[in-house]
C-alpha cells in the first residue's frame, strides 16, 4: 500500500492511496439454485422469482439460494407471470385465465374473461405489472381477434383496450408499455396509447432486450456486435454513440438484463468468445469482471441484475448460479500516465506504471496488461515495460487498457554529468543494501527487534498532529515505530529515516534520480510541512520539506523529503 508522506512519517494512520494492483473486478459465485426459464427480481431486495412454462413460480434468496415461497396452486403450464413491487400480489397466466395470489401465496381469484362493453374478452397469454401499481397490462389471443388491456386487479376494472396484431414479450416502465417480437418493439403510454414503433435491422434478427421503471430500453440484434439503448421518455432515438455498448463480433445474444437502478446492463451471448458482458449504462464502456470468461455459463443462458448489481443471476450447465458485484466499486473509470514518465534521460530506462482511477475514487498503479507505444521510438521506445530514452528530443507515450487510451508527451534529457555527482555511489550502496537486506548499509534491519537494539534515544516531531514518533539513533539513522495510542508497541523496527547531514552530505534531486532511477510517485506541497529531529530529548534540527519521491525496492517503500531549494532533508524507509 501506498501511504502519504504525512502518515508514514508520522506513523498515526496509514491512507489509501496507490498501490500496484490490477483493475479487474472480481465477481465470486456466491451460491446456485435450481435451473428456471424466467427470472424476475424483486425491486430494492436481494430476492428473485424463477420459474418456466413447466415449474410454478418460486422465490428464491439470493444471498443463499434458498426456495422461500412457490406458489403451490400452479399446476398446469404457466405462459405469463409477474409479482407486484409490493410484494403483495403475483399474477400467472395458465391455460387462457388469470390467476391472482396474494403475499402468501394463496390464490384469491381467477380471471377467465373480462368484459368490454358487450364483449367478452378471454384466452390471455402475457402479463405484466405497470411498476408500484396493481394495474396490469395484458395480452389476449381472445379467439383470433388480438387484444391488449389494461386492468387493475383490486378493483377488477378494465381501465383501458386496443385491439392488436403485435404479439411478444410485455416490458412495462411507469410511463410505457413495450411489446416486443422478434422483428419489433412497439411501444405505447401506460394507458396504452400508441408512441410509435423500433424497428429490428431484418425480419427476426432481434434476439434480446430489456427496459427498467424508467423507460430505458435496450436491445440486442443478431451478429450486431452493439447494443442499442433509447430513453423512451426522449422519443426513438438511439442514445449511445458508436464506440459504448460494444460486446464482440460474430455472436448472437441471449439475454440482456438492465438493473433497477439503470447504473449497469449485463448480456449473455455466444459466439463471441466472451459470454457475459457488462456495462455502466451512463457511459456505455465495458466493465472487466472475472465473470466475463466464466466457463460456468451456458449456451442459450438466461441473466438478471439486482438493483445496482450486487447479485448477478445467470443460468450455468446444472444450476442457476449467483455472482456478487459488490466490488463493483472498483471498477476502472479513468487512466492517466504519471508524470514521471513524461521525461526519460537518454541512455537510460524507467519501469512503465499507469494511474487508475476507479469508480469510488481512489487510484491504483497498474502495470501489468497496460499497452504501450511511443510515436517516437528513434528518440524513446518500449521493451519488456520500460521507456527507455535513446536520444535527445520529444516523443508522446501512449498508454491503453481495459478500453481506455491516454497519452502524454515527454522528453528525452541529457544524461546527468555524473562528475558532479559525488554522493550517487553512496546512495547507490544504500539502495543495493535496501534491496538485498532490508536496511541501509550497516544498519538495522525492518522488522528486526527493536529492544535489542542499542542506540541513543530520539524522536521525530510532527507539529501538525503533536506526535512523537520515538526510536534510537544508530550513527545517521533514526530506528522506530509508528506512534499507536492506547495501544502496546511491537517489538519491531518499522521505520528507518536517515538524516544524509549527520554525515556531512548535501544531496540534490539529481544526484537522487541518478541512484534511485525516476520516482513512481511524487509531490509537492502549497506550504511547506515541518519536521523536528532531537537526540537525548534536545531538538538539533528542525526541516521544512516542500517536497517529496516515492520510490518501490521490492516490498519496501522510500521516501526522500526535499526542502524548497530540491535539497534532500531526509530519507524515510518502511515495508508497504
Amino acid at each position: 500500500m501506498k501511504k502519504t508522506m504525512i502518515a508514514l512519517l508520522g506513523g498515526v494512520a496509514i491512507l489509501g492511496g496507490t498501490s500496484p494492483v490490477s483493475a479487474e473486478v472480481d465477481t465470486p459465485m456466491t451460491t446456485s439454485f435450481e435451473l428456471y426459464g424466467q427470472f424476475n427480481i424483486i425491486k430494492g431486495q436481494e430476492l428473485v422469482w424463477g420459474w418456466s412454462s413447466y415449474q410454478k413460480p418460486e422465490l428464491i434468496d439470493l444471498s443463499n439460494g434458498e426456495r422461500i415461497q412457490s406458489l403451490p396452486n400452479v399446476d398446469s403450464s404457466i405462459d405469463g407471470f409477474d409479482a407486484s413491487d409490493d410484494k403483495s400480489l403475483r399474477v400467472a397466466i395458465s391455460e387462457g385465465s388469470i390467476h391472482v395470489y396474494d403475499a402468501f401465496g394463496s390464490k384469491i381469484k381467477e380471471i377467465s374473461t373480462i368484459l368490454n362493453k358487450e364483449e367478452e374478452i378471454s384466452d390471455f397469454v402475457e402479463v405484466q405489472f405497470i411498476p408500484d401499481t396493481h394495474t396490469v397490462i395484458l395480452l389476449a389471443e381472445n379467439s383470433g381477434d388480438g387484444k391488449m388491456l389494461s386492468f387493475d386487479l383490486d378493483s377488477e376494472q378494465l381501465l383501458s383496450v386496443r385491439g392488436t396484431s403485435q404479439f411478444g414479450q410485455i416490458l412495462t416502465a411507469r410511463d410505457h408499455v413495450a411489446i416486443i417480437s422478434s422483428s419489433d418493439a412497439n411501444v405505447y403510454t401506460s394507458n396504452l396509447s400508441y408512441k410509435g414503433v423500433i424497428h429490428g435491422k431484418e425480419e427476426e434478427s432481434i434476439e434480446a432486450f430489456d427496459m427498467n421503471d424508467d423507460g430505458l430500453l435496450i436491445i440486442g440484434e443478431n451478429n450486431t456486435p452493439q447494443l442499442d439503448v433509447y430513453d423512451l421518455n426522449r422519443g426513438f432515438r438511439k442514445i449511445q454513440t458508436s464506440g459504448q455498448f460494444v460486446t464482440g463480433k460474430d455472436m448472437s445474444y441471449n439475454d440482456i438484463s438492465i438493473d433497477e437502478s439503470g447504473t449497469f446492463i449485463a448480456v449473455t451471448s455466444y459466439g463471441s468468445g466472451r459470454p457475459f458482458s457488462l456495462f455502466e449504462r451512463e457511459t456505455g464502456r465495458r466493465v472487466h469482471t472475472s465473470l466475463d470468461y466464466d466457463r460456468d455459463i451456458a449456451y442459450q443462458s438466461k441473466i438478471e441484475l439486482s438493483n445496482e448489481a450486487r447479485s448477478i443471476v445467470v443460468e450455468g450447465y446444472s444450476s442457476t448460479n449467483v455472482y456478487s458485484g459488490k466490488e463493483l466499486y472498483k471498477r476502472l473509470v479513468a487512466i492517466q500516465v504519471p508524470a514521471a514518465h513524461q521525461s526519460v534521460d537518454s541512455g537510460s530506462s524507467e519501469t512503465l506504471a499507469l494511474e487508475v482511477t476507479r469508480a469510488d475514487g481512489k487510484t491504483v498503479l497498474v502495470k501489468s496488461g497496460v499497452s504501450w507505444a511511443t510515436d517516437n521510438p528513434t528518440k524513446a521506445y518500449i521493451k519488456s515495460g520500460k521507456l527507455y530514452g535513446k536520444t535527445q528530443g520529444s516523443y508522446t507515450l501512449k498508454a491503453t487498457y481495459e478500453g481506455f487510451t491516454t497519452t502524454v508527451t515527454g522528453k528525452v534529457m541529457p544524461p546527468p554529468k555524473l562528475s558532479s555527482l559525488k554522493d550517487v555511489p553512496w546512495l547507490e550502496r544504500h539502495r543495493q543494501s535496501l534491496l538485498d537486506k532490508q536496511s541501509f548499509e550497516g544498519l538495522p534491519v525492518l522488522a528486526s527487534s527493536y529492544s535489542k537494539l542499542k542506540g541513543t534515544k530520539g524522536s521525530m516531531f510532527i507539529p501538525e498532529t503533536d506526535a512523537n514518533t520515538n526510536g534510537k539513533w544508530k550513527g545517521s539513522v533514526l530506528a522506530s515505530r509508528y506512534v499507536r495510542y492506547g495501544e502496546s508497541q511491537p517489538n519491531r523496527i518499522e521505520l528507518l529515516t536517515m538524516l544524509p547531514a549527520l554525515e556531512k552530505r548535501s544531496i540534490s534531486k539529481a544526484e537522487i534520480k541518478s541512484a534511485f532511477g525516476k520516482p513512481v510517485t511524487s509531490e509537492t506541497y502549497s506550504s511547506s510541512v515541518p519536521r523536528h529531529f532531537s537526540k537525548s530529548n534536545k531538538t538539533f534540527a528542525k526541516y521544512s520539506v516542500k517536497s517529496y519521491y516515492e520510490y518501490q525496492l521490492k516490498n519496501l517503500s522510500v521516501e526522500v523529503c526535499f526542502d524548497k531549494q530540491d535539497n534532500v532533508k531526509f530519507i524515510t524507509v518502511s515495508k508497504r
